[in-house]
């Protein structure tokens, strides 16, 4: 292949390369082709590296996308001994969001919870009421932001809480939902790229970010992510381990902010691994079409490095 068809990317000192000609590229049109709203992926095979991106570097509303960085800057602080996973945390009245929040359910005839607790339902069952008390205790938004552009992760920004995030895309009468979601969705706060979130995901699994301790754990809850089981999970086989993050906006009238599912995922006997970031935005779709558009993408991605 001509040396003009691919971009060599510098990353971290290391060597990467994103195919513009793969057939999986072209995969990926397909389906993008006929999906409403705005596609955009990433998928990096963590052994050869090889890279395949469409809409690598736009922009997409992270949603629940944004407790994964949140998570890493709480393990890093971990790492850093500020924090412990065994010590108890106050969830104080302002953290308290009752939509999706099991923390919620239990608060406030319980109002104290391990640290490692509110890490494992913040990513495992996108808990809206953890990721509030996490981002308070870490230092907010600007602190994980910080960290990740020490990190050297340039293309995921953290700027308001979930909680802001939805009051910001929601309005009072139907066609003021309208005007705020679409300001929402061209608004560049908030946002993550898919070439930025393989990224990050790669270098979380070669423990380049954490401790081996935090890596490992910060896996196995990632793994048991019971949300979005009809995405990247979702037409895959089932000896595939998926260890993955998924986010969804809410919905003005039929337009949605962002569908979204990043992760890790692993071949039956660990034979190859791949990171792989799908963000859809700007979507009139139900769901269920959201959602099959994702695991598309992830079906094709799957099989196309099976054969490699």
């Amino acid at each position: 292949m001509p040396i003009h068809r691919r971009h060599i990317l510098g990353l971290f000192g290391a060597a990467l390369w994103a195919d513009t000609d793969s057939p999986l590229l072209a995969r990926w049109r397909d389906v993008a082709s006929g999906a409403d709203g705005v596609l955009g992926a990433a998928a990096l095979h963590l052994g050869t590296r090889q890279m395949v991106s469409l809409r690598g570097d736009e922009h997409f509303p992270l949603a629940s996308v944004c407790k994964l960085p949140a998570a890493l800057h709480i393990l890093a602080l971990v790492d850093a001994g500020k924090l412990s996973r065994s010590e108890s945390i106050e969830v104080i009245p302002a953290d308290v969001s009752p939509q999706v929040s099991e923390v919620a359910a239990r608060w406030p005839k319980q109002k104290s919870f391990p640290l490692d607790e509110l890490l494992l339902l913040m990513i495992a069952k996108s808990d809206n009421t953890a990721v509030e008390t996490l981002y308070r205790i870490g230092g907010g938004a600007t602190a994980i932001t910080a960290r990740m552009r020490g990190w050297g992760i340039q293309g995921i920004r953290i700027d308001r809480t979930e909680r802001q995030c939805g009051i910001d895309a929601s309005g009072r009468t139907p066609a003021a939902h309208a005007a705020a979601m679409r300001r929402f969705i061209a608004d560049p706060r908030d946002t993550g790229t898919p070439d930025a979130t393989v990224h990050l995901l790669e270098r979380l699994f070669r423990g380049e970010l954490l401790s081996p301790v935090s890596t490992q754990r910060l896996i196995q809850i990632m793994e048991a992510t019971v949300t979005g089981p009809a995405r990247i999970k979702g037409l895959l086989p089932p000896g595939a381990t998926v260890a993955h993050k998924t986010g969804t906006t809410g919905t003005a009238g039929t337009l949605n902010g962002s569908t979204n599912d990043v992760g890790v995922v692993t071949y039956p006997n660990r034979a190859a691994q791949f990171a792989l970031a799908v963000y859809l935005k700007s979507s009139r779709r139900d769901l269920a079409v959201r959602e099959k558009t994702i695991a598309r993408i992830a079906q094709a991605t799957y099989d196309f490095w099976s054969k490699s």
